[in-house]
């Protein structure tokens, strides 16, 4: 009886402790073709990283990181609680505060992203999914946009999908990997509330795959219920159990933080209804809000081809799967990314506006796994269609397609992103750089006679005025929107001989007449100065000739 016993526990334990699935080693083929995308994303991403102004969210950014202390980064930042900000606290500290060096985090985070979602792809479908997903990903339009901003969105992004490749993976995870898996993800969830949405979905979804796998799996029939539960807890399922119960006590303490900032008045005012098809939206920021016409808006193929996916696994598993059905990788693609479409859209529809192009980036490369892996698909089901060699050969064809798919894709977005949509040349965003070098140039060392009025913030100009050791010195009493009535009484009492009204930041927004107004008659606007989205007038004193 004990012999049986003994074998019992023997055999069990060998369940438990399954060997390592050996994950075959990448191709030459492969790590050449990645290596040539990996460099061309590098020069998508640092290209003109510093030339466009840091603009106000990003100036925001750094008013934080400036506090002094790595505390003092973190007090009061509404998303969550500052883990971004203090990330970036000790990124300045160590390559400095130019904006080229303080946007270099974001732009090796997009590089390193794609090498990420390259090996997701590969070791959860194939190489020529990967390499599809990692050139496409490298052209995204909204990837580059946030690889050349100082924000947290695409470190946090690159974080997650770390995490997410690791949980997803078959083996066990050593201790080191563990942890890092649960830092990773905790950190994440405390920068931003939906890059927390993204991270409960995926994690929810992971655990509902392995416990379907583990129901379908057939034991000895001397494995009691109890020993099946063991069973999970013990093996890489029951790893990922305890990565999501860390992350799990995270949230909820978290939870009345997150519920404030979500629903902050100041924090979603300005955020537009949802789109009457949110998924095109979403692709045209993916895309670069490609226009080229009906039949070739390439956001609105994408959209339809996110539709026949399903058709496309169906179809292809026909041809002979290679792996369990919950085990494809599409199951966790379509739920990490339509997921929080999904949620987010509801909430949007039934509670308050948080549809906003940027959250989308921690779910992105979702999408892009997804248009990869029904690429490859695709290949391979027209491969199906021909009379074939051998396998190998087959392989090597269908990688080559592939290789010749991205290539086109590639370059034809290129010419487009770079010459007709012109995004290194358009300097969309306010150019506080621009008008504080101005400042700084116009003013000089003597502001005995000068008042200088902001809007919005005085800070948003002093952080470039202070890196380029000016002596101007703006009013510090503004307000976010109209001129202060303070500020209109300093003037009259003090009667400057020059007024310069500094405004910045969507110039749409602020009340920009009505100094003109309250300066008349003492004052005559003498000059205009244009920039992006900024203007600064200058006003000199007429009455008394201009004496005090």
């Amino acid at each position: 009886m004990d012999g049986e016993n003994v074998e019992k526990k023997e055999a069990f334990a060998s369940m438990a402790t399954p060997d390592k699935v050996v994950q075959s080693a990448p191709r030459r083929r492969y790590i050449i073709t990645l290596t040539a995308i990996t460099i061309f994303s590098a020069v998508m991403r640092f290209r003109n990283l510093d030339t466009e102004s840091f603009w106000l969210d990003e100036l925001t950014t750094l008013s934080a990181i400036s506090q002094g202390t790595w505390r003092s980064t973190m007090e009061g930042w509404l998303s969550m609680v500052g883990m971004g900000t203090w990330l970036m606290y000790y990124w300045k500290l160590v390559v400095g505060d130019s904006d080229f060096a303080l946007r270099s985090i974001s732009a090796i985070a997009g590089i390193v992203l794609i090498l990420v979602v390259a090996e997701f792809t590969r070791r959860f479908h194939d190489e020529k999914a990967a390499i599809i997903t990692a050139s496409m990903l490298s052209i995204s339009h909204l990837a580059i946009l946030y690889s050349q901003e100082f924000r947290p969105y695409m470190f946090t992004t690159t974080f997650i999908w770390i995490a997410f490749l690791l949980m997803r993976s078959e083996r066990r995870l050593s201790l080191f990997e563990t942890i890092c898996c649960i830092a990773l993800l905790s950190f994440s969830y405390l920068v931003h509330y939906v890059a927390g949405l993204v991270i409960v979905i995926g994690l929810l979804t992971d655990f509902a795959l392995r416990v379907v796998e583990s129901v379908r799996t057939k034991h000895e029939p001397y494995a009691s219920k109890l020993d099946r539960i063991l069973l999970f807890l013990k093996s890489k399922s029951g790893q990922c159990l305890k990565i999501s119960f860390a992350v799990a006590m995270l949230a909820v303490f978290m939870l009345e933080k997150m519920r404030h900032d979500s629903d902050n008045t100041n924090h979603s005012m300005w955020i537009n209804d949802v789109p009457e098809r949110p998924v095109v939206s979403l692709f045209d920021y993916f895309f670069a809000f490609d226009t080229r016409g009906s039949i070739t808006d390439i956001a609105e193929v994408m959209w339809y081809f996110v539709l026949i996916t399903p058709i496309l696994l169906l179809l292809h598993r026909r041809m002979g799967a290679k792996r369990k059905l919950a085990s494809e990788s599409e199951w966790f693609i379509w739920a990490v990314g339509g997921g929080t479409m999904l949620v987010i859209v509801l909430y949007s529809l039934e509670v308050r506006n948080l549809w906003v192009s940027r959250y989308f980036v921690f779910s992105m490369p979702a999408w892009y796994i997804l248009f990869g892996v029904g690429i490859s698909r695709t290949i391979d089901l027209l491969n199906g269609l021909i009379k074939q060699e051998n396998k190998e050969a087959t392989e090597k064809k269908s990688f080559i397609i592939a290789v010749i798919f991205s290539f086109f894709f590639v370059l034809n977005s290129t010419h487009w992103y770079v010459n007709e949509y012109e995004y290194y040349e358009q300097g969309g965003r306010s150019d506080f750089k621009g008008m504080s070098f101005w400042l700084d140039d116009y003013v000089g060392g003597d502001q005995d006679e000068i008042f200088i009025i902001s809007q919005p913030y005085d800070k948003y100009w002093n952080l470039y005025l202070d890196r380029m050791d000016s002596h101007v010195e703006i009013d510090t009493h503004s307000r976010w929107g109209e001129v202060t009535t303070g500020q209109v009484i300093e003037i009259i009492d003090d009667e400057p001989f020059e007024v310069i009204h500094v405004r910045g930041h969507r110039l749409s927004m602020w009340e920009y007449d009505s100094l003109t107004l309250v300066l008349s008659p003492d004052y005559e606007l003498v000059d205009s100065v244009e920039f992006i989205e900024g203007q600064i007038d200058v006003y000199h004193r007429i009455k008394n000739n201009g004496l005090s």
